[in-house]
């Protein structure tokens, strides 16, 4: 009976193990992609950080017609100190963190330099804003993934922390917690913050060479009770999707999908002319024929910054297609 029970669960994990590989092939496919990187052995420098970010800023200035699009700005830690109780605590200052109020915080990043770790290759580290000597506020908790044989770049989201010193809270640091760790770990070979900021007063903006905000030729109209077939808004955060090879994606965190909902009543924004057609025809009989749909009319790519699947080391800027709907019609 024993033996029979673990044969059972021993192959209900089997077929468990094949159904997450086909999901992660299957997402990779929609989305047209040869391959998503392995994210524990991710290990991108800051240099080549740096370099991909400017020119992945630079691919959106062009696509997006001269709409506003975030400077990237980076301050190295001016000092690294360690509690001198708690051998797990380590503390990184960023006085030299200058922005005006007039400034608008997009995204930022702590990224550190670990060296390898031979006892737990993932620990848990915690990111907390210093907000006083006893008070702190947990930025971002994540399982880092460390080499025993070399340093590696971890990244943290801290733009709540930073974005709080824009606002005249007081830059008293950030603080490293790791009760995995040793203290090799948690001194950090650098630590650099990397910020994506508005300079500037910025413009209406959207991850499109579209200006929605202004409104769409199909964008909905608030209040309208039964809305005809329109353009509704729908922002995607990628890490929500819970896929782990999206985490391998760098920019944008989020973007603006859209999507298509609503009635499509007789002679309404045909897409087509056989959409007219097929109207008319469902009106004649309408068991024979369905009644069209509000589908996507116009469509349009979104720019990536990702790490490159073949070399874990390197970023590449990619376009992929269709990621956004810009108009919809009855189809």
């Amino acid at each position: 009976m024993g033996g029979h029970f673990w044969a059972l669960i021993a192959t209900w994990t089997f077929l468990c193990s094949i159904r997450v590989v086909l999901a992660d092939e299957s997402f990779e496919q929609e989305l047209g992609l040869s391959a998503f990187p392995d994210v524990t052995k991710v290990n991108v420098s800051q240099d080549e950080y740096t370099r991909m970010m400017r020119t992945y800023l630079h691919t959106l200035r062009e696509s997006m017609d001269n709409h506003s699009v975030p400077e990237l700005q980076t301050f190295d830690a001016e000092t690294i100190t360690w509690h001198p109780k708690k051998k797990y605590v380590t503390r990184l200052g960023f006085s030299g963190v200058s922005m005006s109020s007039e400034m608008e915080i997009e995204q930022a990043d702590l990224r550190i330099l670990v060296s390898s770790f031979v006892d737990a290759p993932s620990p848990t580290i915690k990111i907390y804003q210093i907000l006083s000597a006893r008070r702190r506020r947990l930025l971002d908790e994540k399982v880092v993934y460390l080499s025993s044989t070399a340093s590696k770049w971890c990244e943290f989201d801290v733009t709540s922390g930073v974005d709080s010193w824009l606002k005249g809270n007081r830059n008293l640091g950030i603080e490293l917690q790791c009760a995995q760790c040793n203290n090799s770990v948690l001194q950090p070979l650098q630590a650099t913050l990397s910020i994506l900021v508005y300079t500037t007063p910025k413009r209406v903006r959207r991850s499109s060479p579209y200006n929605y905000e202004e409104g769409g030729r199909t964008d909905c109209i608030n209040g309208e009770k039964r809305q005809k077939c329109c353009r509704h808004t729908m922002k995607v955060t990628f890490k929500d999707l819970k896929v782990p090879q999206i985490s391998s994606i760098i920019q944008p965190k989020s973007y603006e999908a859209g999507f298509c909902k609503g009635r499509c009543p007789y002679n309404y924004n045909h897409a087509t002319n056989h959409s007219r057609i097929q109207s008319l025809v469902h009106k004649l009989d309408r068991k024979a024929v369905p009644r069209v749909c509000c589908a996507p009319s116009k469509l349009a790519p979104l720019d990536v910054l990702r790490v490159d699947p073949y070399d874990y080391t390197k970023l590449n800027v990619e376009k992929w297609d269709n990621m956004k709907v810009l108009e919809c019609a009855c189809s």
